[in-house]
């Protein structure tokens, strides 16, 4: 007795598609048939249409309705794509050995694109087809497993390069951003006060940029340890005490800074309006640590 392989909602779709009388299978219905797909190249089996019954197509998995594609699209009357189902049906019969394409995704699993051709054959006509592929062996299962890990650590490196990419600055950009009044701004060098950092980490290079209501502090960063290290966030203390002021961002050449490298790291603090002689001359403690704020570089002195 054949027991057909498809989901409650395949069912549903049976229904729906073929409830209306003028739907109905031709005398003698046919029965269902059943194709398994292999994925072997150039597999493309054969169903059988007639515009006197439509066609259901039911599936083992769900698929990606937007990637159902039927070749002559006005030769159908319906082409109703389901999560695990596909109802067709023709307006007018297809000529003698005319073939038509019926292309698909599946969500998951191999394989994975999957074509038919659509054709007529006097006196049979595929009402219900079922559709599955063969269960995946473990070892299928693992090589799937270790192309999807391939393709997610690939995304992973990917998306870091573009975090680690500083926003598009230019003398007209600046201009347009209002970040620098008719008084300009102010830049000196840090490089004694970086003498003095505290932590595991080195700094160099170390500068100042400065606007009313803004400081930008530019330094390059050492990791010497074991261990990676990536700035997530900053904060700056006054020397004369009060609440500490977190950074407004925090960018690095690189995500990430490998063991024994050096990467530029620049950090903005939105600060209080103050007049061109302040700029730069208030003294901080500058804290730039990673997410969990178990590793931080400090130094102190620092005048913003």
């Amino acid at each position: 007795m054949f027991q057909p392989s498809a989901s409650p909602f395949a069912y549903v779709l049976l229904l729906v598609g073929l409830a209306a009388p003028a739907q109905a299978a031709p005398a003698g219905g046919a029965a269902p048939r059943s194709v398994v797909l292999t994925g072997k190249a150039g597999e493309s089996p054969q169903l059988y249409l007639s515009p006197d019954a439509p066609t259901l197509i039911l599936l083992d998995a769900s698929i990606v309705r937007e990637s159902v594609q039927v070749e002559g699209r006005a030769r159908f009357s319906r082409v109703d794509p389901g999560d695990e189902g596909i109802t067709l049906a023709l307006a007018a019969p297809l000529a003698p050995k005319e073939r038509l394409a019926l292309r698909f995704t599946y969500r998951e699993g191999t394989p994975s694109s999957v074509m038919f051709l659509l054709t007529s054959q006097p006196g049979t006509v595929d009402t219900v087809v079922n559709v599955s592929r063969p269960q995946q062996t473990v070892e299928a299962c693992r090589v799937e497993l270790s192309a999807t890990r391939e393709r997610c650590e690939t995304q992973r490196k990917e998306l870091e390069e573009l975090k680690s990419r500083p926003p598009a600055v230019s003398p007209a950009s600046m201009a347009f951003s209002g970040l620098v009044d008719v008084k300009g701004m102010r830049v000196r060098d840090f490089m004694a006060e970086c003498s003095r950092v505290k932590g595991e980490f080195g700094a160099a290079e170390c500068r100042g940029l400065a606007a009313s209501t803004w400081t930008v502090v530019a330094l390059e960063v050492s990791n010497p340890g074991p261990e990676p290290w990536a700035p997530a966030w900053a904060e700056v203390m006054p020397a004369a005490g009060g609440e500490p002021r977190r950074a407004r961002a925090v960018l690095s050449g690189h995500v990430t800074i490998p063991p024994g490298d050096a990467v530029t790291v620049a950090v903005e603090v939105e600060m209080p309006w103050r007049k061109q002689g302040a700029w730069l001359n208030e003294p901080h403690t500058l804290r730039v640590c990673n997410a969990d704020g178990s590793r931080c570089l400090s130094i102190p002195k620092l005048t913003l």
